[in-house]
């Protein structure tokens, strides 16, 4: 596999996405408080960087919660909204209000390990997709069976995982992922602002990826 510079790309997404206007894109309920944020936290401006700097389109984000990274990834489109395709899910619906200002983001409600949600995961795009972001259960099982359904079902160019350091969990997994594809995966913690919970790249593919032909990726 090609060594890729991430950290240039990382940069780049960050420089990008401080230039957006993500004022609409609240962060919402913070974990144990329950205090809801109405600002965008600082990775918002890295995700819609990101999108805007490689100029993705077809996105699938595990973990809804409020809705502020999947708005935030929406903003960072550079097409019209009519040739993307972003899709969400979570087990509850949150926010609906805020949504109607994104019709073209699909809502899909449901467990993401499920089979019937992987299939309506599936049929929502009509090719491989540039980014699978996961934000999800902060567990090294959930997480590892996430990252086998979807990349094997639509092969993306690109992974981001939020928290890979929150827990020993986690950073077990990215211990494993960063052995996995050594300079492909990079950790842009510091780079989005997120030295606590930690946010990680990884680069899987240099082309656009074709749509795999199986649609039942779970066993």
């Amino acid at each position: 596999m090609a060594t890729i510079n991430l950290k240039e790309i990382c940069e780049k997404a960050m420089n990008a996405g401080m230039k957006i206007d993500l004022s609409d894109c609240p962060y919402g309920e913070t974990t144990g408080s329950g205090y809801f944020l109405r600002r965008p936290t600082n990775y918002y401006f890295f995700l819609a960087g990101f999108v805007r700097s490689l100029r993705l389109t077809h996105v699938l984000e595990i973990g809804t919660n409020s809705g502020g990274s999947i708005m935030s990834i929406s903003k960072g489109l550079h097409e019209d909204t009519g040739n993307s395709r972003l899709v969400t899910v979570d087990i509850i619906s949150k926010n609906n209000d805020g949504f109607k200002k994104y019709p073209h983001i699909m809502r899909i409600q449901g467990d993401s390990l499920d089979e019937e949600v992987a299939k309506k995961v599936y049929v929502s795009f009509d090719r491989g997709i540039d980014l699978l972001y996961i934000d999800s259960v902060h567990e090294y099982g959930h997480t590892k069976k996430n990252l086998s359904i979807y990349t094997a079902c639509l092969d993306p160019r690109y992974v981001i995982l939020d928290d890979i350091r929150q827990c020993n969990e986690m950073k077990r997994l990215w211990s494993e992922l960063k052995q996995e594809f050594a300079d492909n995966a990079y950790d842009a913690s510091d780079i989005s602002i997120r030295k606590g919970a930690g946010f990680g790249v990884i680069k899987r593919r240099p082309t656009l990826p074709a749509k795999p032909s199986n649609p039942d990726p779970v066993s």
